[in-house]
């Protein structure tokens, strides 16, 4: 009896054993998956946050782009704009001859040209004024203003104005490709067509689109000259108002003598001729009323001797 209690609790303590160890390699295997696994979801998530982060980083860099695309487009745009600009300056300087050189030298430099240019002297206050008309490229047209305020010029006033044409610039040009279109019909229409009428008709519509093609062409160049090239009026006056030296008023002194016996000398021949010419040309009223006079005084001496004497 005692030998079977024996063996009933070996063979309980081996099953014992036996499910224990069975437990402990389930949990190892149950730890070992959950470790396992762990990683995996750990890898996942960063792919997740990598992908999240790069296209964050896509989007960042799209927009950037989308914004210097909008950016350069506006610059491109107002680079693009057709506008006319004309300004109208009144310059004061003390030296005209020098000052209308430098603007003739500063307009070509700029890649401009001058359209008119006139000058007039002054003969009392001995300074001279004038006008001049120039177009310069519509890029150098502020750097163009701003020179023209130093140096021994002063801008007393000035008036710029711009006119945007870029609306009728675009107009025109987009009725311009239509003509061009209904041009290109019509001469294909020209080579197919038999018959003298279709002939005469198509080659009328030809002329009247040619001419309109003509004159939008025409337009078109106008608006991009004067968009290309402002205009700028100026009108420049000399003020000499530095006080003179010793020397100069000496020099002005002799001068005014000059002047002066120059001016006397005029003086007696416009009179010697004005006498002269006025004998000459009133001669026969002249010797008329000299013969009156004679016969005047002749008879007015023989009353005086006729008359009796009365002592």
């Amino acid at each position: 009896m005692f030998k079977k209690w024996c063996l009933f609790i070996f063979v309980l303590i081996l099953f014992l054993t036996a499910c224990s160890n069975n437990d402990s390699s389930e949990l190892a295997e149950s730890t070992a998956d959950e470790q396992a696994e762990a990683p995996q979801d750990f890898s996942m998530a960063n792919k997740e946050d990598s992908r999240a982060n790069n296209l964050q980083t896509e989007s960042a860099v799209e927009n950037d782009k989308n914004a210097n695309d909008s950016s350069n487009a506006t610059e491109t745009e107002v680079a693009n704009r057709k506008i006319i600009y004309n300004a109208s300056l009144t310059i004061e300087t003390s030296n005209f001859t020098e000052a209308t050189k430098f603007i003739e030298e500063e307009t070509l430099k700029k890649g401009g040209y001058i359209v008119s240019s006139q000058a007039s002297q002054h003969q009392e206050e001995k300074t001279q004024q004038g006008s001049m008309t120039v177009r310069i490229p519509a890029k150098q047209f502020q750097s163009f203003l701003t020179i023209l305020d130093e140096g021994n010029m002063k801008v007393q006033e000035k008036a710029v104005s711009g006119e945007d044409v870029t609306e009728q610039y675009v107009d025109l040009t987009a009725r311009l490709e239509a003509k061009e279109v209904v041009e290109k019909r019509l001469l294909s229409f020209m080579e197919k067509a038999e018959k003298t009428e279709d002939l005469l008709k198509i080659s009328a519509d030809l002329a009247e689109v040619q001419e309109e093609i003509e004159q939008l062409t025409g337009k078109i160049k106008y608006l991009e000259n004067q968009s290309d090239f402002a205009t700028i009026d100026l009108f420049i006056k000399e003020n000499n108002t530095s006080l003179p030296s010793v020397q100069n008023e000496s020099a002005s002194t002799w001068e005014k003598t000059k002047e002066q016996f120059k001016e006397s000398i005029q003086f007696l021949v416009t009179l010697v001729s004005t006498i002269f010419v006025f004998l000459i040309g009133n001669a026969p009223i002249i010797v008329l009323l000299l013969i009156i006079f004679v016969i005047t005084i002749v008879l007015l001496k023989r009353r005086k001797k006729k008359k009796p004497d009365t002592n």
